[in-house]
């Protein structure tokens, strides 16, 4: 409402009152700028809910600074234009003269910037009343920084308007706020002696982006997200979307990383909210059946943190003015757990608030969900998503802050140096994240280890400590009293089958692998022998061969959820890095024992066929490429002598059958072709990880390598999936090249290399080495049959973009030329679009020698955009136009040399006059009637030699060519006659 007052003050203001008294009513004044019906009757008795309606004119918690008063300033210059009609239709001459309704007028241009500024007047008042509508409107103070959210707990009491909880909501309160007295990761994950801060001592408010999500989605996208601002003001904008409508619409969507601190987050929040005003319930996904609708979800938390049974509705009716604010944590474990069957998870929730509203038990929801997987779900129209950022290395300090003082007893007992920013910032990737800063610290926490190894230590050699380090302890800790030699092994075991688990979700192209298809891999693959587990005759459920290996790192995400009674369960690496590390390791191990066994075995000196059984089964469905890091470990881990054996195994796949030991591994089901040529892709990435670079002719035995190379990618491409073949073409870099005096292609990893202009010269060796210079041709029908043929997107597109050139200029791109001087073959269609796009000299002079006299129209094409190009010389435009002289180019060797006339000097202009005359000589009579005045005419005026043409010499002619050219080139006819009394001919 005070958006219109404000607008309609200003305006009483500036409109003398007899005029403003003859504009129309301000209700259909409103109505006509909102796009509503111009019915004042209908809109002044509706006034009230259109205005609330119009959500354009609200100020929302997720708008960035200035964004809300710029939307405000187009609505009120839209207004004013609106007035500034009204007045001009309604206000005749009669009632009021001229000058006063100019100055009327003019006065409507300081509208739209005076209303806005009695609008935020007005405002400032409004929240001076309403302290709750400053936080909606992104208008408060930021209030300092608070460890969990204190501040929010603060601000909300301070505008407290609510009554004294009952004893089921006090119930709730109680439950949440002792998670604020517990340690943020369990004791029983941590070393001993060390301690874990209290969640409400440790957690910070994160740095975060938000907007409303588009129609389109795009939540799961960097590219949108990168376009939004970072903020810092977290406390302030919770407070506000609670306390504005959006809040009862649509859920606000809270995304972020594995380990990136949103379940935290809805822990401290829940424990926060003042319980005088609002009625928090948070309900873990992963705890609850996903078979039951909402209200059974909300109902079944209760009872998970209060032990007591209570029915919903009963429950939100006796919180009276208390808003119920619905905690949904971890919708990505529903996804990921259950499946496609909670992609409509986000509508129901729409559907339940929009109910709830209806029977006025108006309730917000706040979702949880991992950024990668938001997207699986369609997202109802109001919602608003906010993305947890990465800590800010000023929060790491602060963080770092409180782990040291929590442990600083320890910490001098042991003669430890406290862990500094400095030395966790060397790993951003792990510091940024709150659950593996953690991670580190409690790997430096064995004596100062992170610290000692400062900046010197590789990324590979950072993975395998963490990973060594806190298998020792998990084993020790539940093994305790093995030898040393028994502790090595089972570490490696163990570390061994955390890497079969990254091959799990590496193979399934996924962040994430169930339980089943996990236990199917560790029987698949059985490279350690069987682990043990604790006899008991208890009734729990037995642990499965995942559960062994994954309960014990605390780094692995365990998704679940419930539906009927049955658990669902799912893994993922809190850091995506853990496990293309523990793929690279793996690989690494098996190609160092095969290496190993080459060299130990008698039989390696008859060449034949190493075991690889293993490493084939492992690498036979995705390319390494598919996940960067992965090539950037095993690059760094050498293996000594293991290209030999891998270019050997290169060279006999074609010829060598899969063994069957590992048969029953099989993450996906592609078929053989398939297999053949993800192995063959992975063996060629290990030799250039292990070598740096090969060319085709170390891999290939046949004498045309090149060839060879090509019907072997040509397999990789038409096996592989378009995302995998698309990881791979940015990975390797080939340079085309020659090796004992023969074509062949030299191959390193090159991320981010650019291809090189194509030399057909290399590409059509055998063709062009038997000539010296001239014209051949490559089947363009064949070329194009094929492109057609394949249904291949790449082909597509080049074959659509050359399709007009193939149709109109035959011969054009299949056709091609050798200069002489160095063997360099070019075809005129690259040639011309060369002209077309970045022309040069040579590529005018070599279009016009090679192919203006085979077919006139490259002529035609070249000298029409040599008339055109400002940069070309008069030297080389003579050239040019000297080679294209044939009776089908007359018309355009006479415009073009006409083009250059007068530029070059007396000379040159001598030899295109020359020129213009040869124009007339070879087809006069096809020559435009304007051309050839404009030629005589301008032959004339620099004192050249004229064509002799017939108007010269016969008056009727003469005229008749006067009478042609009047009507179009009216300023040709004078220097006509001019040419007509003195003739140059």
């Amino acid at each position: 409402m005070i958006a219109v007052a404000a607008y309609f003050e200003v305006l009483d203001n500036l409109l003398p009152d007899h005029i403003n008294g003859l504009a129309r009513e301000r209700s259909e004044q409103v109505a006509r700028v909102m796009g509503k019906r111009a019915d004042a009757a209908y809109f002044a008795k509706n006034l009230q809910q259109q205005l609330i309606a119009l959500g354009g004119v609200l100020p929302l918690p997720q708008d960035s600074p200035g964004a809300f008063d710029a939307r405000m300033l187009d609505v009120y210059t839209e207004l004013a234009e609106l007035t500034r009609l009204i007045i001009l239709e309604t206000v005749t001459e009669d009632e009021a003269d001229e000058i006063e309704v100019r100055r009327a007028l003019d006065g409507l241009s300081r509208l739209p910037s005076d209303a806005l500024d009695r609008y935020q007047e007005l405002f400032r008042q409004l929240m001076a009343d309403f302290p709750e509508v400053g936080f909606w409107a992104n208008k408060q103070e930021h209030l300092a920084t608070r460890a969990a959210l204190a501040g929010l707990e603060e601000q909300l009491r301070a505008i407290s308007t609510g009554r004294a909880p009952d004893q089921r909501r006090e119930s709730l309160a109680l439950a949440y706020r002792a998670e604020l007295r517990r340690p943020v990761v369990e004791s029983g994950d941590v070393p001993d002696g060390i301690a874990v801060p209290w969640l409400e001592d440790a957690y910070l408010p994160h740095r975060f982006r938000v907007a409303d999500v588009p129609a389109s989605g795009q939540v799961s996208e960097e590219a949108w997200w990168s376009t939004l601002t970072v903020r810092d003001d977290l406390q302030e904008f919770l407070i506000g979307h609670l306390t504005s409508p959006q809040a009862i619409r649509a859920p606000l969507l809270v995304l972020g990383q594995p380990g990136s601190g949103k379940s935290v987050l809805t822990k401290v929040f829940a424990a926060r909210l003042p319980a005088a005003d609002f009625l928090p319930i948070r309900v873990v996904l992963r705890d609850t059946p996903t078979s039951d609708d909402l209200q059974d979800q909300i109902e079944y938390a209760i009872r998970s943190a209060t032990g007591e049974r209570v029915e919903w509705p009963a429950l939100s009716r006796s919180a009276g003015d208390a808003m119920p604010v619905i905690l949904l944590d971890g919708f990505d474990e529903l996804l990921q757990a259950a499946g496609v069957s909670q992609t409509d998870y986000l509508d129901r929730v729409a559907r339940f608030q929009r109910r709830e509203a209806e029977q006025h038990r108006p309730v917000a929801v706040v979702v949880t969900s991992r950024t990668a997987v938001a997207d699986r779900a369609r997202p109802p129209a109001g919602t608003v998503a906010l993305r947890l950022e990465p800590f800010a290395d000023d929060q790491v300090t602060t963080w770092l802050d409180i782990w040291n003082t929590v442990n600083a007893g320890d910490f001098a007992t042991r003669r430890l140096q406290p862990l500094t920013a400095e030395t966790v910032l060397v790993h951003r990737a792990l510091a940024e994240q709150p659950l593996l800063l953690l991670m580190l610290a409690l790997y430096d926490a064995d004596g100062n280890a992170l610290r000692r190894q400062g900046t010197h230590l590789s990324a590979h050699e950072l993975y395998e400590q963490l990973l060594r380090s806190f298998a020792i302890r998990e084993i020790a800790k539940h093994r305790p009293g093995l030898t040393e030699r028994d502790l090595t092994a089972a570490v490696e075991n163990e570390l061994r089958r955390l890497s079969v688990v990254a091959f799990a979700m590496f193979n399934r192209a996924a962040q994430w692998v169930t339980e089943t298809d996990l236990d199917a891999d560790f029987t698949a693959l059985p490279i350690r022998g069987p682990q043990g587990s604790p006899s008991g005759t208890g009734s729990r459920t037995p642990l499965t061969s995942a559960d062994l290996t994954l309960g014990r790192f605390f780094f692995i995400h365990q998704a679940r959820a419930l539906r009927d009674k049955t658990r669902l369960q799912t893994y993922e690496f809190l850091h995506a890095t853990f496990g293309e590390f523990l793929v690279a390791r793996l690989v690494h191990q098996v190609l160092l024992d095969m290496v190993a066994k080459e060299q130990a075995s008698t039989m390696s000196f008859s060449g034949g066929p190493a075991e690889d059984d293993l490493l084939r089964a492992l690498l036979s469905f995705q390319p390494l490429t598919a996940r960067t890091p992965i090539l950037e470990f095993l690059s760094a881990m050498p293996v000594p002598d293991g290209s030999e054996l891998l270019i050997r195994l290169f060279r006999d796949l074609d010829h060598t059958p899969p063994g069957h030991r590992f048969a029953d591994y099989r993450p996906q089901s592609p078929g053989e072709p398939a297999r053949y040529a993800a192995y063959g892709a992975n063996l060629l990435l290990l030799i250039l990880a292990t070598a740096g670079e090969i060319r085709a002719s170390d891999l290939f035995t046949e004498q045309n390598r090149v060839e060879a190379w090509r019907r072997k990618v040509t397999l990789w491409r038409s096996q592989l999936s378009s995302d995998s073949w698309s990881t791979l073409v940015l990975a390797l870099k080939l340079e085309r090249v020659h090796t004992d005096g023969r074509r062949d292609v030299r191959l390193t990893l090159g991320a981010g290399w650019s291809a090189q202009e194509t030399d057909l010269a290399w590409t059509f060796e055998s063709v062009v080495g038997d000539r010296q210079a001239g014209h051949w041709e490559y089947r363009e029908d064949q070329f194009r049959r094929a492109a057609y043929l394949q249904c291949d997107p790449n082909a597509d597109i080049m074959h659509h973009a050359l399709t007009p050139v193939l149709d109109a200029l035959p011969g054009s791109v299949g056709g091609f030329f050798v200069r002489p001087a160095d063997q360099h073959a070019q075809s005129p269609a690259h040639l011309l679009q060369q002209l077309w796009v970045s022309p040069s000299p040579g590529a005018y002079l070599t279009l016009a020698e090679h192919n203006t006299q085979r077919d006139s129209r490259f002529g035609a094409l070249l000298l029409d955009r040599l008339a055109t190009d400002p940069d070309v010389s008069p030297h080389l435009a003579t050239h040019v136009i000297g080679s294209c002289q044939r009776r089908e180019l007359a018309s355009r060797m006479c415009r073009c040399a006409l083009a250059f006339l007068g530029r070059g000097g007396r000379d040159i202009d001598v030899v295109l006059a020359g020129y213009v005359r040869c124009g007339f000589a070879l087809n006069a009579h096809a020559l435009d009637r304007v051309l050839t005045a404009e030629a005589v005419c301008r032959l004339h005026e620099l004192d050249l030699e004229v064509p002799a043409i017939r108007e010269l010499h016969d008056r009727a002619a003469f005229d008749e060519l006067i009478s042609e050219v009047a009507t179009r080139r009216p300023d040709l006819v004078t220097r006509l006659e001019a040419v007509w009394r003195h003739p140059r001919t």
